[in-house]
């Protein structure tokens, strides 16, 4: 399938170059992933949890991708994951500075006491 505004080699409706992205995405985030659990592993903190959680959720997105590109879920349902993964990245990286402040807060009213 050619789309307009698509440059690229592609055979049938396989893309390569988006599949080159797509790959090069998925092992970028898998490695940030990596970090992620390996911060969270050195210090132990629920922040850390939370970002490393976060930073899991993250990948879910190539996944997706790749699943939509491989045809084993429909546009809408890998529309619908992105949205979801999103969604989910958001609220655990709020919930790790909520709760990191939260902790810094009380540290600095304990100190001062």
């Amino acid at each position: 399938m050619n789309r307009p505004g698509h440059i690229g080699v592609h055979w049938g409706d396989f893309h390569a170059d988006f599949a080159v992205v797509l790959a090069v995405s998925a092992v970028a985030t898998v490695a940030l992933c990596v970090l992620g659990l390996a911060a969270y592993r050195r210090r132990g903190s629920r922040a850390y949890l939370l970002l490393a959680l976060a930073l899991v959720a993250l990948v879910a997105r190539p996944l997706a991708a790749g699943l939509a590109m491989l045809g084993t879920i429909s546009p809408a349902t890998h529309h619908t994951l992105e949205h979801g993964a999103d969604a989910v990245v958001v609220a655990l990286v709020f919930g790790a500075v909520y709760y990191a402040r939260s902790i810094e807060k009380r540290l600095d009213s304990e100190e001062d006491t």
